[in-house]
């Protein structure tokens, strides 16, 4: 707590400014905006990549949250007085961050497959265009330098403890590096496929019952599981719909002019925010509701859409 509160004595209407404005880059509406932009127009397989890792990454730091239970820095030390601004993100329990992790799972991902490409580039002996090179340079660095923002942020907001960020960037950098080395590494079929996408809901669905056993038995509030339950409603639908899609949708993304590519993403925007939120102004937001609209949100977007793009926005 120590250096939280060497934070908080330095803080500044600058500071406080620029540093919600920095934990914003791993809000859920960006990472949201970037994976259907990604997914539906210019890379499906970043874009998968990008999502195995926050949900994998996600499921665990959420198992973390629900078995050590720590409450956040000002809970704890009632004269810490974090950033106002920030409070609205900082919800369910403080260990490990979840902001961070999803830095990583955005940003890493980004980072770590165009760093890849490059070496797989230099040891085939291919000489990269000069420029193509620069490029991604301009890209990884940022990508990195946004992580390290994020995850200061969390601190000088006093919303998170160094302990919370550090473990949090150290298992999600392992989580999302482990499984982009895997996917380079293994052809998957359809059995294969199959036997992952069980095992994703095999983990969401127990992670998901042990959240609300706390609940119903009165060890924790709902406010402290919401983000689980957001989290395994998302991930039941990934695992079903990205079996589905790679199994036996399989469309193409790039294959559209650009106003076409423009027109498919403000119509799947515009399915998934109207799910996300009309649901919610409806039924509220406790676990029925939060679970099944992040999965109506997933389906749409990774399933619904899919199919819409193949028969209306494919070049024939």
């Amino acid at each position: 707590m120590e250096f939280l509160h060497t934070l908080e004595s330095i803080r500044s209407p600058f500071g406080d400014a620029f540093f919600v404005a920095a934990t914003g880059c791993a809000d859920e509406i960006l990472f949201l905006t970037l994976i259907m932009l990604l997914y539906w127009c210019i890379d499906k397989k970043l874009a998968y990549r990008m999502l195995f890792g926050y949900m994998f990454s996600a499921l665990c730091v959420n198992i973390l949250k629900l078995v050590f239970r720590i409450e956040r820095p000002w809970v704890r030390d009632p004269s810490l007085k974090p950033v106002e601004k920030a409070l609205k993100g900082a919800t369910g329990y403080s260990f490990p961050s979840g902001h961070t992790q999803n830095a990583v799972a955005m940003y890493g991902t980004i980072a770590y497959n165009l760093s890849k490409s490059g070496t797989e580039a230099s040891h085939n002996g291919k000489h990269k265009n000069e420029n193509s090179s620069i490029c991604e340079k301009w890209v990884i660095i940022p990508c990195v330098l946004i992580i390290l923002l994020v995850l200061f942020s969390r601190m000088y907001l006093g919303v998170h403890t160094p302990e919370d960020v550090l473990v949090s960037l150290i298992l999600s950098s392992v989580i999302i590096i482990g499984l982009n080395i895997a996917a380079d590494r293994i052809t998957l079929d359809g059995k294969k496929r199959l036997v992952i996408a069980v095992f994703m809901l095999a983990v969401a669905a127990a992670t998901l019952s042990y959240a609300i056993a706390l609940y119903l038995g009165g060890y924790v509030e709902y406010a402290q599981i919401a983000d689980v339950c957001k989290g395994c409603g998302a991930g039941f639908a990934f695992a079903i719909c990205w079996y589905v899609e790679s199994v036996y949708i399989g469309f193409d993304e790039k294959a559209a002019p650009f106003w076409m590519q423009a027109v498919k993403f403000v119509i799947g925007a515009a399915g998934v925010l109207v799910v996300r939120n009309v649901i919610k102004s409806v039924f509220g937001s406790n676990p029925v509701s939060d679970t099944s609209r992040y999965f109506l949100m997933m389906l749409w977007a990774m399933l619904i859409m899919p199919l819409v793009i193949k028969k209306y926005f494919t070049k024939k």
